[in-house]
């Protein structure tokens, strides 16, 4: 099976570059033959496109930006707690972003299930957002409202809407479910709200979490693989690989990024290799 027969592309998600400005990121990734990005703008984490400075002109200007480094970009990483106020308030600016650089999907966390009430009375302002610069809103899997694509499935399908569908993030969903889920299996039950992917890598040993290159983790990406191409998808994606993240299983975050210039472009690397010889293999 070849790559495009899989995903429609393969983009590398900006937040490997945390700590570096945005247009120094975009010159490294080009630099390091990188085509596609997902640009990041995760709140509380790596705001390559900072939320406070969106306008028609700062979207012109990183528009400018991908065009000089020779990068297309389809996705914006969005995400934010869409039962809070204020980040609502940015995510409709992220998404008004995204609409003006000519990006097709925006990719969110959802929000604390205690809080499902406001998620879905905010909703519907996502939605009208989304509908005026003809977005797709990507809910990711991400342990909250959110969380297993068997439980949360239901979520995504109530709203009935073509512009609200699932990120699926393995690393994410593996993280939550403490290890202890298939993801293969589990992506399957995505079947009819999938529009999107983070591959996403990790190791869980003991208590002990560790961000990891793709393929030097726990999860089996060859069955992964297969269970796409089983349930008949092609859909864009995207390398997660924040290897400078790391903790335990009540809690992850940064640890001291950036990282250098070489581990950034050798993990690209590695993880591109392993993905193109795991699809080659399905």
């Amino acid at each position: 099976m070849e790559k495009r027969q899989l995903f429609e592309m393969i983009a590398v998600g900006t937040n490997i570059a945390m700590g570096y400005p945005l247009a120094d990121s975009l010159a490294m990734l080009a630099n390091m033959g990188v085509k596609h990005v997902e640009l990041s703008s995760i709140a509380g984490m790596c705001e390559h496109v900072d939320p406070n400075l969106i306008n028609e002109e700062y979207a012109a200007w990183v528009s400018q930006l991908l065009q000089e480094n020779h990068l297309s970009c389809n996705a914006v990483a969005g995400h934010v707690d869409l039962t809070e106020e204020d980040q609502l308030r940015d995510f409709l600016k992220k998404i008004e972003f995204t609409g003006r650089i000519g990006a097709k999907y925006i990719n969110t966390n959802s929000g604390p299930l205690l809080r499902l009430d406001t998620f879905h009375q905010n909703m519907r302002k996502v939605i009208a957002q989304a509908e005026k610069w003809n977005v797709t809103v990507c809910l990711e899997s991400h342990g909250d409202i959110i969380g297993s694509a068997q439980d949360s499935v239901s979520y995504i399908e109530e709203f009935h809407h073509p512009l609200v569908r699932m990120n699926y993030d393995t690393g994410n969903t593996y993280f939550y479910e403490k290890g202890m889920i298939d993801i293969a299996e589990d992506l399957a039950y995505s079947r009819d709200v999938i529009s999107y992917m983070h591959i996403k890598d990790l190791r869980i040993e003991g208590e002990k979490v560790t961000y990891t290159a793709i393929g030097n983790g726990n999860l089996d990406f060859r069955k992964i693989f297969r269970q796409l191409h089983n349930m008949g998808k092609c859909i864009p994606a995207s390398l997660e690989i924040p290897v400078f993240v790391s903790g335990t299983l009540q809690g992850i975050g940064p640890q001291n990024p950036p990282i250098s210039k070489e581990e950034i472009e050798r993990t690209i690397r590695q993880s591109f290799a392993f993905v193109e010889e795991t699809i080659l293999s399905i």
